[in-house]
């Protein structure tokens, strides 16, 4: 962004609180002649997840269009889609295979793109090509992302997803809420934990029982669950391939562990 505008930080959840809940809406800083005000639906790093339903939408300047990443949450949860301008998401996790990426703009937000804007983010250019594309479409990823949206309509939409999402993050939550202490997260207000993306420590942050616990987990089919280097710790990410099974084994693992 900071390569084609001026870019206004509204709030730093990483600095001002370790990414454990929202800043206060008072401390935000938004500039009301902002083109658009932009956030991260769910970021996976720290486990932490915006709650649509308690958002400060007052907060936003009246007309500023919003723009929303959603990649790692997109099709687990219902989108407020009467206040939103710009909704887009990587297909890869919950959507569709990798190299598909997603874009829904509102009418009213085309044709606004600056001169020196990349014809590939120049939607109506873009959009506007003759008989032909400006790049060659990765037509494989689109076409089982089709598919994989039209099998979530037959499984039963948003609200299955939904319900699932939901199941899975209570059995594995519920357990390190439990367990006394042994398992730990430092997003204790549970407004803010992800659904999608559960992240902890052992004890006190114990890295060789972490490293233990992840290769035990390795050997009953737990794969993957290291956590980004930016945060070490444990990450469990459940997304919508992931059966609600998978988190009760997962769940009988970590009881065991």
């Amino acid at each position: 962004m900071r390569k084609h505008g001026k870019v206004n930080i509204v709030a730093n959840n990483l600095t001002d609180n370790n990414c454990t809940k929202m800043v206060d809406p008072k401390k935000w800083s938004i500039d009301p002649k902002g083109s658009f005000f932009y956030f991260c639906a769910n970021e996976t790093v720290h486990g932490f997840e915006i709650d649509f339903k308690t958002f400060p939408w007052e907060k936003i300047p009246k007309g500023m269009p919003v723009v929303v990443d959603a990649s790692s949450n997109i099709g687990t949860k219902p989108l407020p889609w009467d206040k939103l301008g710009v909704v887009f998401f990587g297909a890869q996790k919950n959507f569709g295979p990798s190299g598909c990426t997603v874009i829904i703009v509102r009418d009213d937000l085309f044709g606004y793109a600056a001169k020196d804007v990349p014809v590939m983010c120049d939607w109506v250019t873009f959009q506007g090509a003759t008989d032909t594309y400006y790049n060659t479409p990765a037509v494989y990823p689109l076409y089982v992302t089709g598919l994989n949206a039209a099998h979530m309509n037959k499984m039963g939409g948003i609200p299955h997803y939904d319900k699932m999402a939901g199941q899975r993050s209570k059995i594995v939550w519920s357990l390190i809420d439990a367990s006394k202490g042994y398992y730990r997260t430092k997003v204790e207000d549970k407004k803010y934990r992800s659904r999608c993306n559960v992240i902890f420590r052992i004890g006190n942050g114990d890295e060789g029982l972490e490293a233990k616990f992840i290769a035990e987990a390795g050997s009953v089919g737990i794969k993957q669950i290291k956590a980004h280097p930016a945060n070490p710790a444990i990450r469990l990410s459940m997304y919508n391939a992931l059966p609600v099974e998978g988190a009760a084994h997962l769940a009988n693992f970590m009881k065991d562990f």
